[in-house]
């Protein structure tokens, strides 16, 4: 099984969820919370395969959030 993000504004997202109902797909809207959550634990992942995280996709991150350097 393969998974499929989409970014969409909020106004159509009722219409491809009733799409994918409809064709008797599973779908599920993440939060922009849930969805950087679900990007950090993927390059944790990745570090800890490469020992290698870029420290601009972090500081990005942390930016994103409101957090301080």
């Amino acid at each position: 099984m393969k998974t499929v993000i989409v970014k969409m504004p909020d106004k159509k997202e009722r219409l491809l969820t009733s799409f994918l109902k409809r064709n008797r797909f599973r779908s599920r809207v993440l939060s922009k919370e849930e969805l950087e959550d679900a990007m950090l634990a993927r390059w944790i992942d990745e570090g800890m395969k490469s020992e290698d995280v870029p420290l601009e996709k972090v500081f990005k991150l942390l930016d994103k959030n409101g957090a301080n350097r």
